[in-house]
């Protein structure tokens, strides 16, 4: 169990990490809130400035602006906020006796199983539709936005053979052909190319003029001088010769780049593979066999199938349109699942943008239920704490109450003690015996409690207000900005955890017999004490009567 507890933390990271990709956030960097005066102050996503607790002078303290913290609610810790499987399991936010390790790494393993395996199912399944998105879109339009699979042979083949036609007729090739007619033989090359490209009935139609009978005799005229004569021997210096030489080298070209392109469709299975962009086809160069790009596809293609086939938890199927990706894909054409329809976006953006609108409302629902819980402890804390007040206060209202009863003892007493001396008396009670246990037994545990009161009615309010903004609102940017808010929060320990209620809990009750018992003692100390300074209330002692008439005589 540890060592899966211990995994979760490193889980916590790469949760971190595809949470941020999906919401938009930065990783956790070098922004940090700034502590002054003890105080922590930081900023929120809209700049507004807030006080966040206490700190160290001197040390900053991470903080949320744009980003998420690897102890804040996307973490592991964060299940002290938010266990809500423990709290089920032992009955509430307290916990009377328990092993304190059991208890944290339960805590632990239910927050996992129960939140963040949701989170992380969801995360994956939008970063694999994000992924097959993007191969989709590189599939219909990696190669110099065509598509990397074969749609037609015959028009395919021809554009790469217009590529060969084009690299043969350039003077990089052709240059070394006789310059006298070696524009003539380009210009015809290229008309019988594109004659027998676009043209192919064109090779044997009749091009003799009806009217020319002579045209067999008439095919060559001039007179030729022998050293002409001889140059013409040679093939290349030969128009026609040439002509019928080049058509033939490029014919070949074009056969050897159309066998080649055949090889790697059959390699590819029907895809192509992605090489680097070229001019000349013969220069092209495989980064990415084709085999390994129609495999990539085939994944993808049935990536949602498989999701359905291996979800063991409600929270690993994936949404409905990744789902049927494949079933898309047999409808519409893997071109198709790029393409709008009717007005809506294609099938790709709308199968992204719900996967991650899954993502945002796991993310919520993790957040809300932190919120939820960490009100229900916030709550539970305050009222502990309000409990502790109360009790404060009934011990400072029965000591004054008790002081003001030994007056009415005190001072009949005294004016009895004065007629028999024939002496006037003028009384001024006071309220410093009171004050003095109050100031130095009561006031500082008052002090700490209302400055825990204010802590918790701030955490409540700041609760509640999130819970509003994750809950009601429709705009990402505002779930994010509340999302922010709560994880640092979180990771700067502004919330109370279950363990703090239940330690206001127990306080509750020690301050209860604490107070009881420092009012009784107090009492019996005033009334009974034979020393005038500190039973100044036993009306029974001499002495104390003749105190109170010294000081109160005319």
């Amino acid at each position: 169990m540890y060592e899966r507890v211990v995994s979760n933390f490193y889980g916590a990271a790469l949760l971190l990490l595809l949470v941020a990709m999906i919401f938009g956030f930065d990783l956790p960097n070098a922004h940090a809130a700034e502590c002054r005066d003890g105080k922590l102050y930081e900023k929120l996503a809209d700049g507004t400035e807030v006080q966040a607790g206490t700190c160290a002078d001197g040390k900053d303290v991470p903080a949320s602006q744009n980003a998420l913290l690897r102890d804040g609610i996307f973490g592991c810790n964060a299940s002290k906020y938010a266990n809500i499987g423990t709290l089920s399991a032992v009955g509430g936010i307290y916990v009377p006796v328990n092993d304190a390790a059991v208890t944290i790494n339960t805590g632990y393993l239910v927050y996992k199983e129960c939140i963040l395996d949701g989170v992380v199912s969801k995360i994956s399944e939008a970063a694999r539709t994000e992924l097959a998105g993007t191969i989709i879109r590189q599939i219909n339009t990696g190669r110099a936005g065509q598509a990397l699979f074969v749609k037609n042979i015959a028009k395919e083949l021809d554009a790469r053979a217009d590529r060969v036609a084009l690299t043969a007729v350039d003077n990089a090739n052709i240059g070394v052909m006789c310059p006298a007619f070696r524009d003539d033989v380009r210009r015809i090359q290229i008309r019988r190319y594109l004659s027998a490209r676009n043209s192919p009935n064109s090779s044997f139609a009749c091009s003799v003029p009806v009217s020319a009978t002579d045209h067999i005799t008439a095919i060559r005229a001039g007179i030729y001088a022998p050293d002409v004569l001889d140059a013409l021997i040679t093939p290349g210096n030969d128009p026609y010769t040439a002509d019928m030489i080049f058509n033939e080298y490029m014919n070949a070209s074009i056969a050897e780049d159309a066998y080649n392109q055949y090889a790697q469709w059959g390699w590819g299975n029907g895809f192509y593979p992605v090489t680097t962009e070229t001019d000349n086809p013969f220069d092209e160069e495989t980064m990415t066999p084709g085999h390994l790009v129609a495999q990539g596809a085939a994944q993808v293609i049935t990536g949602g199938f498989r999701c359905l086939e291996e979800a063991d938890e409600p929270s690993k199927i994936c949404g409905p349109m990744f789902n049927a990706l494949a079933q898309a894909a047999l409808d519409r054409g893997l071109t198709g699942l790029t393409q709008a329809q009717n007005g809506l976006p294609s099938y790709v953006s709308r199968m992204v943008s719900e996967a991650s609108a899954a993502v945002r409302q796991e993310a919520v629902n993790a957040a809300l239920n932190i919120l939820l819980t960490s009100r229900q402890i916030e709550a539970a804390y305050k009222r502990a704490k309000e409990g502790i007040a109360e009790v404060l206060t009934g011990a400072i209202n029965r000591l004054r109450s008790a002081e003001r009863a030994c007056w009415e003892l005190i001072i009949p007493k005294v004016e009895e003690y004065a007629s028999t001396q024939g002496a006037q008396i003028q009384v001024a009670t006071t309220t410093e015996f009171s004050q003095a246990v109050i100031n130095d037994q009561i006031l500082p545990i008052a002090e700490l409690v209302a400055a825990d009161l204010q802590k918790a009615e701030r955490a409540l309010q700041q609760i509640d207000s999130l819970i509003a903004s994750v809950s009601n609102s429709a705009s990402a940017t505002n779930q994010r900005a509340a999302l922010e808010r709560l994880d640092t929060m979180v990771a700067n320990g502004q919330l109370h955890t279950s363990s703090d209620a239940t330690n206001a809990n127990k306080q509750l009750e020690d301050v209860t017999a604490s107070a009881n018992t420092l009012v009784e003692e107090t009492l019996r100390a005033w009334g009974d004490s034979t020393d005038p300074n500190v039973g100044w209330c036993n009306v029974n002692n001499p002495a104390v009567i003749e105190k109170w008439f010294n000081k109160w005589k005319k």
